[in-house]
């Protein structure tokens, strides 16, 4: 075999070093899996589809995002920022009864101001009272 054959089977990697086939399958197994997983997720994003009176789905595209995000500092960030909006909008939804989901957007603002990094308990509360707002099934009996 010829030192030109021989560089011929090579892979490289994105800084020149020679890698084998067998560390080439391994990474191209991985970026499989993980446009896979993309797919996947995208596929479940879009199952996620709601068909929510206007009111209600106005609230929904404010709270969504905000329940969706990873917990951490960040989130509590935006979610404290965004509790005069969640607030501003539930008031605007007739379409079922909102004294629980406003109970609990007033208790998340309580602690937004006490503890603003611990604020994923309240945040769970309004998340689960929109839920019993929107699906009737969910309403304590």
């Amino acid at each position: 075999m010829t030192s030109a054959n021989i560089i011929a089977e090579r892979h490289f990697d994105f800084n020149g070093i020679p890698m084998s086939k067998s560390n080439t399958t391994v990474i191209a197994a991985t970026v499989a899996a993980l446009l896979a997983g993309s797919a996947i997720a995208e596929d479940q994003h879009e199952r996620h589809a709601h068909s929510f009176a206007k009111d209600v789905d106005v609230f929904h595209a404010t709270l969504a995002p905000l329940w969706h995000a990873r917990p951490g500092k960040e989130r509590s960030e935006n979610v404290c920022a965004q509790t005069g909006k969640l607030e501003s909008l539930a008031t605007d939804v007739h379409s079922g009864d909102t004294k629980p989901l406003l109970a609990s957007i007033a208790a998340l603002k309580t602690q937004c101001k006490t503890s603003p990094t611990k604020i994923d308990a309240a945040l769970a509360e309004v998340h689960e009272a929109f839920h019993r707002l929107t699906e009737p099934e969910r309403r304590p009996q």
